[in-house]
């Protein structure tokens, strides 16, 4: 895929003839996907690239009192364009953007910059200085080469970046993977732990989210792994503060890998949250602890002889 980042310091000047797919992407839900599909089905029939416009970070997080965590990081969502039918990846600086006249920004950006010959977004998609820029003003300069599409629903709302961080936030991981379309997951390093886990007769492997990113309500969760090798185990998760053992105050993802022994620890591991299975505890003992975790193992097992994963 080309990946282009716009910014004052680095403009790629984008070659004729693409259709872009505009939106923040955050997560790529199942709303997004429509964006994307419409927009490679647009190219087909223009003959012309299949593209994406969006920005490095998403616009609402740069909204006054704004404490938004994104759902994915730039490498998963390009991977996702890409499986979609994505050719080319135009990333830009909000914070360099956000104050260009909306009319200036399809002249400059879309249409020289990026080359866009026409453009797919959502309903509610604005853009430009104070959000000026409408469907209805893309249309003065592309004309019939515009698709605006309709909100898509899960249960009586439309699915929404915001609403799947809500749903996150409340541990309701089933209604967010609904809404993705996909088991909403975490990828990142693995940490050097203090084995406590491993002291229990439970190892984990241990990462530390992204402050930036959207962290499932702190608890036990049913999930299922994927090593930086391409194995996929599944497995059992603690995410939280770890108050029992740990005193730091930083949020940890813990994750026990059910009936395998690793040899060698990873380097990277995504973890897809499956089921949420209960809150996070202080227990007083370290017995208690070490039965709660047999008891989450067992639970984790059982979804998994019930559920074809």
């Amino acid at each position: 895929m080309n990946h282009f980042f716009l910014s004052k310091e680095h403009v790629t000047a984008g070659t004729s003839g693409r259709v872009l797919a505009l939106g923040s992407f955050d997560g790529f839900h199942i709303g997004h996907r429509a964006v994307i599909d419409a927009a490679v089905s647009l190219a087909s029939e223009l003959n012309a690239e299949p593209a994406v416009f969006c920005f490095d970070i998403p616009p609402a997080c740069f909204a006054p009192g704004s404490n938004i965590k994104v759902l994915g990081d730039p490498e998963e969502r390009k991977d996702l364009f890409e499986a979609r039918g994505i050719s080319s990846l135009f990333v830009a600086g909000f914070s360099e953007l956000r104050g260009l006249d909306a009319r200036d920004f399809i002249t400059e950006i879309l249409m020289k910059k990026c080359g866009a010959i026409g453009v797919v977004c959502g309903f509610n998609f604005a853009f430009g200085k104070n959000r000026a820029g409408t469907p209805a003003l893309l249309r003065d300069y592309f004309r019939d080469r515009v698709i605006t599409l309709d909100p898509i629903y899960y249960g009586d709302y439309p699915v929404s970046s915001s609403r799947i961080r809500a749903a996150i936030a409340d541990g309701e991981i089933e209604q967010a993977s609904a809404m993705l379309g996909r088991k909403y997951a975490i990828a990142a390093p693995v940490s050097e732990g203090r084995h406590d886990g491993r002291k229990l007769g439970f190892p984990t492997l241990n990462q530390f989210p992204d402050p930036l990113r959207a962290v499932p309500a702190f608890g036990v969760y049913v999930t299922r792994t994927t090593l930086d090798d391409g194995r996929v185990f599944n497995s059992v998760t603690d995410i939280g503060l770890a108050p029992t053992l740990d005193s730091s105050g930083r949020v940890r993802i813990e994750t026990h890998i059910l009936d395998e022994y690793l040899d060698d620890t990873p380097k990277k591991i995504k973890v897809e949250f499956l089921k949420y299975l209960r809150g996070e505890i202080v227990f007083g003992s370290l017995d208690d602890l070490k039965a709660q975790i047999t008891s989450d193992a067992n639970a984790a097992r059982r979804f998994f002889d019930t559920k074809n994963i």
